[in-house]
């Protein structure tokens, strides 16, 4: 498989240079796609709570700031902010559908007329997680939360046309300064479970494999090449990381989880062969980097 993304995207085809919006570019994945977009691109990245350098505030519930800021002359707004931790959309559905759904609508008015394009980051948890795998042609049926808010917001995408809705699964690597998934082996003991399934995605590969689906339009699926359980995933990064946590194995009931997870969700294209790296290729390289 092409290694893509370990050149920082250096095997892509040429494209002319454009002005990207990146929203919530101080998160996890959006500090993935920044790191990734900026040497090819300029990028605008915001932050809404924590002040970062380079970035510009902009808070998804001020709507006049959204749309202003939109409004200056973007080719390309990703959309990559929100709420996501799962617990969080359950325990606050309104506060969920605000910054998950009303943003886009928000967005779609403000790029509406001009020549920039939208590109949701959406979920596999549009998708119950009952069938062996997803494709774009599947029907979603989200059973939390969070995964009605992002089926809600692809309709408002789909009804506009011409944007694109790029469908990702569990993002794990160390982001350039939110690092949510390698916080949970902080200490000295974790829990993963056992009975989830998944083909995740190497940070470092997304922003490149985003960068070669740009130009499409409608659902497109990107996954990972690996389907492992969530345990045997952080069991791995722990191992290449050589880190002190013990990971314990969770099953069903004893996870105490506060929403309903599917329980098998793996993205798979028939839009396009781009498939982020096997596990084994992501860990080398992540047990490769720097220490944070």
């Amino acid at each position: 498989m092409s290694l893509f993304w370990q050149s920082g995207g250096s095997e892509l085809p040429s494209s002319p240079r454009l002005r990207i919006l990146l929203l919530g570019a101080s998160g996890f994945v959006g500090g993935g796609l920044w790191t990734s977009l900026r040497p090819r691109h300029e990028v605008v990245g915001t932050f809404a709570t924590r002040p970062i350098a380079g970035l510009v505030h902009v808070d998804l519930r001020d709507e006049r700031r959204l749309a202003a800021l939109v409004a200056d002359g973007f080719d390309l707004v990703v959309h990559a902010a929100g709420l996501v931790p799962l617990e969080a959309a359950e325990a606050d559905p309104e506060l969920a559908h605000r910054l998950n759904v009303r943003p886009v609508e928000v967005l779609l008015d403000a790029v509406r007329g001009s020549a920039a394009k939208l590109v949701l980051l959406s979920s596999d948890n549009v998708f119950d997680g009952t069938r062996h795998q997803y494709t774009e042609e599947d029907p979603r049926s989200p059973v939390n939360v969070y995964g009605r808010t992002k089926a809600a917001a692809e309709d408002l995408l789909l009804a506009d046309g011409g944007h694109l809705i790029l469908r990702i699964p569990l993002v794990f690597g160390r982001g350039p300064w939110s690092n949510t998934f390698l916080a949970r082996l902080a200490g000295p003991t974790t829990t993963a479970r056992t009975d989830l399934v998944c083909a995740p995605v190497y940070l470092p590969s997304l922003g490149p494999a985003l960068a070669r689906l740009w130009d499409r339009k409608g659902v497109v699926h990107y996954g990972g090449s690996d389907v492992v359980t969530r345990f045997e995933l952080m069991s791995g990064v722990r191992q290449a990381l050589d880190l002190p946590t013990r990971v314990v194995a969770a099953h069903g009931p004893e996870a105490h989880s506060a929403c309903r997870r599917p329980p098998r969700l793996v993205l798979r294209s028939t839009r396009h062969r781009l498939l982020g790296p096997g596990l084994d290729s992501a860990l080398a390289h992540l047990a490769g980097l720097p220490p944070a």
